[in-house]
């Protein structure tokens, strides 16, 4: 196959995949990826933020914290919470300062103690304890510099009580109870003056409940007014009944975010939805990527809204992802500096995301550039293989002689430690090295990693002893060219795998292609992250009839391996008949 020919069939291939998949990409095309949290996954994390700063408290009854810096997309630990460890815990923003309470502790107690904190220098201050009963996860909004919180559940069951906190008097009030029926994990934000509090997990029948389902889930929606204490039915969501996610508020507008459907199972989606309270009115946005998650959290910076962690329920075996997704709540928001690649001229407001380096940001092209944050559209695809022109396989479109692919990390999705034996199928087009793959193990162990052949016989193995955590593992599995070869584990012990997120295939540069898992879901990926893979030259010592042994020029190609003749100041190789190749350039 020519070198065109060649490029036009993968132009074709891929081009028709993007064609095929472009509803699935339409879905989630407003979320992206940002750094992972690097905490422990947890449900039920404390969130929150300022104009700079997003953050993460206790969850899961820790006491850790963590703050995310949005202009550098990095985390940084801080000091502990000063006090017990917190799970079903909340809090609310207002400037510089977060307040903080409720929740439970692990050995079953509601604490009523009540926390500021100060994000600019890192200072908590406790306040007035509450006077009500402590409780798990309450509503908690912010109204016209006060405090609302309600509802939540404990010993005694769902509550419907509201009380007011005055911050600038530290003086808790008891108010008018919420109107609806009694629950706990409701939706919750602010708009303006009022407070509005809906859905949520109850003890009997009501609006919205699945008929069919022991668990009591509601769609109906309220709204309180602080300035005459008083509370006012809204229409009924438009969708399913639903509970245990999450809510933000952002310019007159809010949103309730992923969680459990009115059986208290995961929602088919990681839903995203949109209210308007000028005519008590919900639409649909783009659903978060993976599966919906249970209790999770999140917090806007600027016009970023921002979701993370809590766990996954929509497997065997529930997860706790550490992935943050991103999402632009206003196009209006954006770069404004005009030398930049991503200039914006219709950004209002400069959001820090101005670019200035050019080049392929796509990390499975051959000259994907790392510092590059505006792709340039030159992006050229890597083909793996022999590049020794005396080599019995030697390939003329091969670019590169060693390649990683496959999952390049665990980010691809939420997952867990996994204690059983599963692999990953592929196929092998030429002999070739699997050398070496990134792993993620979750005790210090040794592992048995094998090669397999479509029967599941062993064809190579290597033991390695491998620390907890990420670690780059060397195999030097020799492939040979065939279909449904496996790469697995003989003794797993808590290798981590992708329960959702895998997009197989996974072709890594022509050479081998991983068409899927041997698990019957097909967003599994099992353990063997990165895998880098080298091209082998055959026979590149048996060659007869030398009759002049001089080293000679066979071919010269420009970069892209097309065959040039020579030309003055141009960038160009010369291949020669002992396998080596030289870079020049003949300055005239």
């Amino acid at each position: 196959m020519s070198k065109i020919s060649y490029y036009f069939y993968y132009w074709i291939k891929y081009s028709l995949l993007f064609f095929l998949f472009l509803p699935l990409i339409s879905v989630t095309q407003n979320w992206s990826n940002s750094s992972n949290f690097i905490g422990d996954g947890r449900h039920h994390p404390i969130t929150f933020s300022n104009d700079n700063y997003g953050f993460v408290v206790s969850g899961s009854y820790l006491t850790d914290m963590f703050k995310y810096d949005k202009f550098n997309d990095t985390w940084t630990q801080l000091q502990d919470f000063p006090s017990s460890g917190r799970g079903y815990g909340y809090a609310v923003s207002i400037g510089d300062k977060a307040y903080v309470g409720f929740g439970s502790t692990n050995n079953g107690s509601f604490p009523t103690d009540w926390w500021e904190y100060d994000m600019s220098n890192d200072i908590w201050t406790q306040k007035s304890s509450f006077i009500g009963d402590g409780r798990n996860h309450p509503a908690m909004v912010l109204v016209n510099n006060k405090i609302y919180v309600g509802c939540g559940s404990n010993d005694n069951g769902d509550l419907s009580d509201w009380w007011e906190y005055d911050i600038n008097l530290d003086i808790w009030t008891s108010k008018n109870n919420f109107i609806g029926n009694d629950r706990h994990h409701p939706y919750y934000f602010s708009l303006g003056d009022y407070a509005y509090v809906g859905f949520g997990h109850g003890s009997m029948v009501g609006p919205g409940s699945n008929p069919s389902s022991n668990a009591y889930i509601y769609n109906d929606f309220y709204r309180y007014d602080p300035i005459n204490d008083s509370w006012l039915q809204l229409t009924d969501f438009p969708s399913e009944a639903r509970v245990a996610g999450t809510q933000f508020s952002y310019n007159g507008k809010g949103y309730i975010l992923s969680g459990d459907g009115d059986d208290h199972e995961p929602l088919d989606f990681g839903e995203f939805w949109e209210y308007t309270p000028a005519n008590d009115s919900w639409i649909q946005l783009p659903s978060h990527p993976g599966g919906a998650i249970w209790a999770p959290g999140s917090f806007i910076i600027g016009c970023d809204a921002y979701f993370l962690l809590g766990q996954d329920n929509n497997y065997n075996f529930p997860s706790l992802p550490v992935s943050l997704f991103k999402y632009k709540l206003d196009q209006s928001c954006g770069c404004m500096d005009s030398l930049a690649y991503n200039f914006s001229n219709i950004s209002v407001t400069d959001d820090g995301s101005c670019c200035y380096i050019s080049g392929c940001t796509d990390p499975l092209s051959y000259n994907f550039d790392p510092t590059a944050c505006f792709d340039d559209g030159n992006c050229v695809s890597a083909v793996l293989g022999c590049m020794n022109p005396i080599a019995s396989n030697y390939n003329s479109n091969a670019n590169v002689t060693s390649f990683n692919g496959g999952a390049l990390d665990n980010n691809i999705g939420s997952g867990a430690y996994f204690y059983n034996d599963q692999h990953l199928i592929f196929d092998s087009y030429d002999n070739c090295l699997i050398k070496s793959c990134d792993v993620y193990l979750e005790n210090s162990t040794s592992l048995t990693f094998e090669l397999r052949n479509n029967n599941g016989i062993v064809i190579d193995d290597t033991t390695i002893f491998v620390f907890s955590g990420k670690q780059n593992i060397i195999l030097n599995f020799d492939v040979p060219i065939s279909t449904n070869l496996q790469l697995g584990v003989s003794n797993n012990s808590g290798l981590y795998r992708n329960a959702t997120g895998a997009d197989f295939p996974y072709n890594i540069a022509g050479m081998i292609n991983i068409t899927g898992s041997s698990a019957s879901n097909p967003l599994y990926y099992y353990f063997f992250y990165n895998i880098q893979v080298e091209s082998i030259c055959l026979n590149t010592t048996n060659i007869n009839n030398i009759i002049n042994p001089e080293k000679s020029v066979l071919r010269t190609t420009n970069v892209l391996g097309s065959v040039i003749k020579k030309q003055y100041n141009s960038l160009f190789f010369d291949f020669y008949n002992d396998g080596t190749v030289e870079k020049k350039i003949i300055i005239e």
